[in-house]
């Protein structure tokens, strides 16, 4: 291989010495025939095991070592290695060795298949996906030298489904002509157990990628959310340099650009594409979906909107993203051309199923959104109906109490004198100004009803909102005990601050409402544990921030523990009842839960659980 050193182990003290690291069956107690049929019996039953490993779950990593070893007994050399392509530049790196001679400095081979020459036998086989061996390597035209008592080099490909290699086994021996055509038929078996193994590994990872965008998608209602998971789900289950997402719009005539994972994020909200337009259009006009290798040279090609210069795109895949009744969609993936010209960067057919199989989860995960904001729709516009009759009632009543107060004010000025009757106005005056402000504290409870779940979401310390929602709300010198107990691991969330300190605030005045001869509240966080989580009733998808607020208050009846929640249900003499329908609709906006687990005679315990994102850690706050 070019740019490494030559390495010394030998001289190796001959023959004798070699068999030690030739493939030695062990002790059978049947004979053998004189033909190396016990041989080959044994090889045949490691091989049985070795492809009965393939298909157990297990390491990649210990499978692969495994098999490395047993090609390297089973023809007899004295070292090996095991070495994938890298998708990404195409170039050889082994992954594996074993035998005589490998340093850590050795073992970090990487072998640039771009090069027109220096390839070495291993970049031939690599290249022509055909096994190759040699019994002198001193007058072998493909030979590079590595370990100099190197005289025989056998080496077979690792193929993909396709046919293209994905890697190789290289053994080789410092006795001269030690491989035979026997040999090869043995290293190549193994080579396709090795290539059955990384299927197997790739079909399980694909299959768990996809059980979790389900579970997620299921349990995501926010659409740009649910957009953001589809990126990262993707790229960890097919390799691609950039993914897009364009939505149909509501007349299913133009494609918005949704969401993407690189250069056109910052075009998101645009409509680069007609439906039938380009190859992206017409997935979304035929509902089929479209992978090709060159893309440029296909007739529907546009180049609209591209994830990166035309000239650098080798490959594109595109899905529909499918609903009950029509395609709400695309969902796009493209690479860039490969840097060599034998490695071929297309898609497979394999990758297009699951892309297919993505499409189809995003489409019945945007119906679920969209059914989800409908339904949340008409609930509030029920509400909003009852709020406005109770409204309009309440304001009546106020407006006529200020009518009448204004009628006395009159009757009073035109009788009498203002000096002999200033003190019934001022009466007057001070209950027209109650009136007043009753009018305005009900117009504020409908206004913050109705944008409850109107949110904007950034980046926030929920500890130090907590901390600045009581120093705002909780009176300094309050009969009620305040305890805080914040868990200092708590990472960020993406939430809306402003919202959030509005319901924190409006449980602790909650709490102190009913504690007004004195009591105690606690408000604590903390990361919630599985079994916390399952006992509220959540999924196990995503982990989630609980924040606690327990009193020593009263308490909740258990038949009134939901419908504390609900519009106008209040027991206290102020407000219209609209106060925790409103954290709940804050809270649920944020996508979390809000309960109320107490025990009656005990005091009240609100338990507030908002979703962290996936990968979220301490460390994301730097």
């Amino acid at each position: 291989m070019p740019d490494v050193p030559v390495v010394r182990v030998g001289p190796l003290p001959g023959a004798a010495a070699s068999s030690r690291h030739r493939y030695n069956p062990p002790v059978q107690t049947r004979a053998c025939d004189s033909d190396g049929g016990c041989e080959t019996s044994i090889f045949l039953c490691e091989l049985n095991e070795l492809f009965s490993g393939a298909v157990r779950s297990g390491g990649e990593e210990a499978f692969l070592q495994e098999a490395l070893e047993l090609g390297m007994r089973a023809v007899g050399g004295d070292r090996a290695f095991l070495a994938l392509v890298e998708q990404s530049t195409g170039d050889l790196v082994v992954v594996k060795t074993a035998g005589l001679g490998w340093t850590p400095e050795t073992a970090r081979l990487r072998l640039s298949l771009a090069k027109e020459s220096e390839r070495g036998i291993t970049g031939h086989v690599v290249m022509t996906a055909k096994p190759y061996r040699t019994g002198d390597v001193t007058g072998d035209p493909y030979y590079l030298p590595y370990f100099r008592d190197v005289l025989s080099e056998i080496a077979v490909p690792i193929c993909g489904t396709s046919g293209q290699s994905v890697g190789v086994i290289n053994v080789e021996s410092a006795l001269s002509h030690r491989f035979t055509e026997e040999h090869e038929h043995r290293l190549v078996a193994v080579a396709h157990a090795t290539a059955a193994a990384l299927r197997v590994q790739g079909f399980r990872a694909r299959e768990s990628a996809l059980i979790e965008i389900g579970n997620n998608l299921t349990t995501t209602l926010d659409i740009d959310t649910l957009m953001q998971k589809v990126l990262t789900v993707a790229a960890d289950m097919l390799r691609f340099e950039d993914c897009t997402v364009f939505l149909a719009d509501d007349a299913n005539e133009y494609l918005v650009l949704t969401a993407s994972g690189g250069s056109l994020a910052n075009r998101r909200g645009e409509t680069p594409y007609r439906v039938g337009e380009g190859i992206t259009g017409w997935v979304a006009e035929h509902g089929v979906s479209v992978r090709l290798a060159e893309p440029q040279r296909d007739p529907r090609w546009k180049g609209l909107c591209l994830e990166f210069p035309e000239e650098d795109i080798g490959a594109l895949l595109a899905v529909p993203i499918v609903g009950r009744k029509r395609v709400l969609g695309v969902l796009r993936v493209v690479r860039r051309k490969s840097p060599t010209a034998w490695f071929s960067n297309a898609f497979s057919e394999g990758e297009e199923r699951v892309l297919n199989t993505i499409g189809r989860q995003l489409g019945a995960a945007i119906e679920n959104v969209r059914s989800y904001e409908r339904l949340i729709t008409a609930e509030r516009m029920a509400a909003w109906g009852e709020l406005s009759a109770r409204a309009a009632h309440m304001i009546g009543n106020r407006t006529f109490a200020l009518k009448g107060d204004l009628n006395e004010l009159a009757y009073l000025l035109s009788q009498k004198p203002c000096e002999e009757i200033r003190d019934e106005i001022q009466e007057l005056s001070h209950s027209m100004a109650r009136g007043v402000e009753r009018l305005e504290e009900i117009l504020r409870e409908f206004r913050d009803f109705v944008v409850a779940t109107q949110i904007s979401l950034a980046p926030c310390d929920v500890n130090a909102l907590l901390r600045e929602t009581v120093e705002e709300i909780f009176p300094r010198r309050s009969p009620v005990k305040l305890t805080l107990q914040l868990a200092p691991d708590l990472p960020l969330l993406r939430c809306d601050a402003r919202k959030l300190k509005r319901a924190f605030g409006e449980i602790i005045e909650n709490s102190l409402s009913f504690q007004p001869d004195g009591g105690a509240l606690e408000v604590s966080t903390c990361i919630m544990s599985p079994e916390a989580m399952l006992g509220l009733g959540l999924g196990q998808s995503r982990q989630h921030v609980a924040i606690e607020f327990a009193d020593a208050g009263p308490g909740i009846a258990p038949d009134q523990k939901e419908r504390v929640f609900q519009p106008f249900h209040t027991t206290r003499a102020k407000g219209m009842g609209l106060g925790l329908s409103i954290v709940k609709g804050i809270v649920e906006a944020h996508q979390g839960t809000v309960r109320e687990i107490g025990t009656q005679g005990q005091g009240a315990r609100f338990v507030v659980c908002l979703p962290m994102e996936h990968g979220t850690h301490e460390t994301d706050r730097e």
